[in-house]
């Protein structure tokens, strides 16, 4: 089993609780790529979804991967496992939405391609496990787009009291509710 995370809009794979998961997975012995996808320049869904291919075409994101999702990479993996059929054994969104429009027009232009405008997101086909991660109390997203996304994606949602957008600034620098989920998923 491997793990493969994607950040969000404006993200880095050495922010938040990404170093540390990735530390505490190298004591388990799994292993743990996040890669630096584009963002803000060439942040679509056409480039980030270049940069996925390689990486399941080098079989790193496989039928043993758990794949994690931070905010707008949460949307990215559902669609890209909606496009491509490919089956993973996990998939974990952590404040994952879609077709949100916050009137920022930066923001919206970086996420809207990623969007799916679709009804059926149900992801359980591809992915033996999903769950849902998001806050009830998330400065960025409104509440109703982080509920309905983690129920429309089917599997497990889980809303975390006072956990913000489960970014540093709001004291996520581990994770310990994803780290566990990973061990499960890992024992199955």
């Amino acid at each position: 089993m491997n793990v493969f995370l994607v950040h969000g809009t404006f993200g880095k794979p050495f922010e938040n609780w990404f170093p540390w998961l990735e530390r505490e997975l190298d004591k388990e012995g799994i292993g743990c790529i996040i890669p630096s996808f584009p963002t803000p320049q060439h942040q679509t869904y056409p480039d980030c979804e270049r940069l996925m291919d390689y990486y399941c075409d080098m079989g790193i994101v496989n039928n043993e991967t758990v794949l994690i999702g931070h905010s707008c990479g949460s949307i990215f993996l559902v669609h890209y496992l909606l496009v491509h059929g490919i089956n993973v054994k996990g998939l974990i969104c952590v404040s994952g939405y879609n077709n949100f429009v916050s009137g920022n027009n930066l923001m919206d232009g970086l996420n809207s391609s990623f969007y799916i405008n679709k009804q059926d997101i149900n992801i359980t086909k591809s992915a033996k496990e999903v769950l849902a991660f998001y806050g009830d109390d998330d400065p960025n997203i409104p509440q109703n787009y982080l509920e309905e996304f983690a129920s429309a994606i089917g599997g497990q949602a889980i809303c975390v009291k006072n956990a913000g957008h489960f970014n540093a600034s709001a004291g996520y620098l581990q994770f310990d509710d994803v780290l566990n989920t990973i061990k499960q998923f890992n024992a199955k």
